[in-house]
């Protein structure tokens, strides 16, 4: 590619190439460009295999490991409640009753509250300072565990580890359209929501360890809050030093890496960024009907994720009769089964281009788990066996970053896509309130209403994937029988020639002729 510079300062890279001109007056987008955007969008640019893989390095090395990490220490920090329990953490603290699973209800509760302002503040501030704020602020949070002694401290800090934590997954989402193209979707999600098994094992062998302590100012699973914690405010730092706010202001790379990270984006026709908030793309988010159905699908798969999150230790010890030392350990099978299906649903979807019936398989295997723990009695001679069934539950935790790549690859208009993703973690949050609650202590401790609950949420999320399915291969039908298709500056999807003229134009999947769903 041939670049010159645009003035003495260098800021700028423009393309030199004669037709530029005309290209732009024949591709005038119909919405709004956002200026910063603007600055380095240039359609003249033709990125070709080799140029498009070494842009794809250039982001891994700089942004995917920082998302990957952040979503390790969210979940490790989320998690630690379930390794403390089987520490003394309920004992110490006094826990009756069902305290035990307010304490992962009301971390819900405020990463729900926490939700619609801090998706508007994603929109506006420097996304790598609010993230490193919100990651140091939960590190010292999670600190706050260890000097916890009543249930009243735990649910206090619990609440404001919610409640900072809101915005991790939000942020995750915005990074992850900011600098991929749609078709990467699939792996980056399952790459940082696959930390949830490598936390599994790292906490596992941590909490065994530190099990052995047994003399000192400190509680064994005080110390673990102390250890966690303390890695977590630093990683915050680590963040605000080494994450770029944008593309565009990304001073790790130059002004030519800069046009090739945003063109590479043109054929996603999400855009990148636009800070004017538009009331008509809310109005849609919220009365576009194939919103609601993915609402329902988020809903119903953490009722089923987050209870089981909560619940696991406490069910392979209590109702499969392993010791605790047998438990944490165990955690290191659940953590490898965990991060196989993360990766092999990932690539399935990506390999076959299936992503709503990938997630519909993954269902089948956790229903049969269920369906084993329900009806079969645990003994001795079985528990292997039921722990297996237990681990077959993990399969429909690919439910979660498969339907995250399906709203992100299928939602476009800025201020649509940030309401849209403030009402898909409510629902997350939602469901995971409600999750802990279905295992109730009377049905202690095989749970067996706990899972005929489960088999109902199957059957609607299940259908949630069927009804989504027809209602987006519908949409592209009338999409293809009304475009007018581009004669030039187009590309290819789908055996289709697609004009990508309206990519960084703002405006929502419904009302941009270019946009085409992927499923």
């Amino acid at each position: 590619m041939d670049y010159e510079k645009k003035d003495n300062n260098g800021q700028h890279l423009e393309n030199v190439m004669s037709n530029e001109t005309d290209l732009k007056q024949q591709h005038q987008p119909l919405g709004s460009v956002d200026d910063e955007v603007a600055k380095y969008i240039n359609s003249g640019v033709v990125i070709g295999e080799a140029e498009n893989k070494r842009v794809l390095r250039l982001l891994n090395r700089r942004v995917l490991p920082i998302m990957v990490i952040t979503y390790f220490f969210q979940t490790l920090d989320k998690g630690t409640l379930a390794f403390s329990a089987v520490m003394g953490i309920r004992t110490d603290n006094n826990l009756v009753g069902q305290q035990y699973a307010l304490l992962g209800t009301i971390l819900y509760i405020g990463i729900l509250i926490g939700e619609v302002p801090i998706n508007r503040l994603i929109q506006i501030l420097p996304i790598s300072k609010l993230l490193s704020g919100l990651v140091t602020c939960w590190g010292i949070l999670v600190l706050c565990h260890a000097v916890s002694k009543n249930w009243s401290g735990l649910m206090a800090v619990r609440f404001l580890l919610g409640l900072f934590e809101s915005g991790v997954q939000p942020i995750l989402m915005t990074l992850t359209v900011m600098y991929y193209k749609r078709e990467e979707h699939p792996k980056i999600i399952s790459y940082w929501f696959g930390m949830q098994a490598v936390q599994l094992g790292f906490a596992g062998v941590l909490s065994y360890g530190i099990s052995h302590i047994t003399s000192g100012p400190l509680k064994a699973w005080q110390v673990l809050f102390v250890i966690i914690g303390g890695m977590t405010v630093l990683w915050g730092q680590v963040i605000f030093w080494f994450l770029p706010d944008s593309p565009m202001r990304a001073k790790c790379w130059t002004e030519e890496e800069k046009t090739l990270v945003i063109e590479r984006l043109r054929t996603n026709e999400l855009g990148v960024q636009n800070k004017v908030f538009k009331k008509e793309q809310m109005i849609e988010a919220f009365t576009d009907p194939v919103v609601w159905l993915y609402i329902l699908m988020q809903t119903s798969s953490f009722c089923v994720v987050n209870g089981i999150a909560t619940f696991s230790n406490i069910i392979v010890q209590d109702g499969l009769g392993f010791s605790t030392g047998q438990t944490q350990l165990l955690n290191l099978a659940q953590a490898a089964v965990t991060l196989i299906v993360y990766l092999s649903s990932a690539w399935l979807a990506t390999k076959y281009n299936q992503t709503i019936l990938v997630m519909f398989l993954y269902t089948l295997p956790a229903l049969a788990g269920t369906v084993v723990l329900m009806a079969v009695p645990v003994t001795k001679r079985n528990a292997p066996g039921m722990l297996i069934a237990f681990y077959a539950l993990q399969f429909f935790l690919a439910t979660g970053n498969l339907n995250w790549s399906v709203v992100s690859r299928n939602i476009a208009g800025q201020t649509k896509k940030v309401t849209v993703l403030t009402m898909m973690f409510v629902a997350y949050s939602t469901g995971c309130i409600i999750g802990p609650q279905i295992f109730q202590t009377p049905a202690a401790p095989r749970y067996i209403s706990a899972w005929a609950a489960h088999l109902a949420l199957y059957a609607v999320f299940a259908a949630s994937c069927v009804l989504v399915r027809i209602t987006l291969m519908r949409r592209n039908m009338q999409k293809r029988q009304a475009a007018h298709l581009a004669e030039s500056g187009a590309s290819t999807v789908e055996g289709e020639v697609v004009d990508h003229s309206n990519s960084f134009a703002d405006l929502t999947d419904t009302l941009n002729p270019n946009f085409r769903y992927a499923f």
